[in-house]
């Protein structure tokens, strides 16, 4: 006998409709770095792909894991290209005398290394410590074993005439 699973089943929709959705991802993602907003993202999405708004902020979701998964993996990389870009910088700006921007770019070239850590700084600050007591209620002194001590006067001495 053979093994009978009924009748064969229809697919449902085109089987080429994930490449047509991940081929209209692929383009919102590329639309993210025109600097707009999120909603007006995914609204002009719906526009120019004619999808509804509900499927664009799906398409949307998709788009932010992607961009989270490239942050992810470009982490490491970006410090160094950072690095590149700054010195590159103050290449450029000390070639045409502008001298702040390159002590600025040079600053924060530093803070990064970790030049101007907040330990140092706080080494280098010095601190004013005030301290108030708190008032103390005095009684009398004790009295003192003073000595007292006679005081005899003394010949006034003329340096101008010599002394015997």
């Amino acid at each position: 006998m053979v093994n009978y699973e009924g009748p064969q089943k229809r697919s449902r929709g085109d089987k080429r409709a994930q490449e047509y959705i991940e081929a209209r991802q692929r383009r919102m993602y590329r639309h993210q770095l025109d600097g707009h907003s999120v909603r007006q993202i995914v609204y002009e999405h719906s526009a120019r792909e004619g999808v509804s708004i509900p499927t664009a902020w799906r398409d949307w979701d998709q788009v932010k894991q992607w961009t989270e998964e490239d942050w992810i993996r470009d982490r490491e990389a970006m410090l160094g290209r950072i690095q590149t870009m700054r010195l590159r910088v103050v290449h450029a700006a000390m070639k045409k005398g502008h001298y702040q921007v390159a002590a600025q770019v040079l600053d924060s070239l530093g803070r990064v290394l970790g030049e101007n850590t907040p330990e140092q700084v706080s080494v280098q600050v010095p601190s004013l410590s005030i301290q108030v007591e708190p008032k103390v209620v005095t009684a009398q002194l004790p009295e003192s074993g003073v000595i007292e001590a006679e005081i005899t006067p003394q010949k006034e001495v003329d340096s101008a005439e010599p002394t015997p």
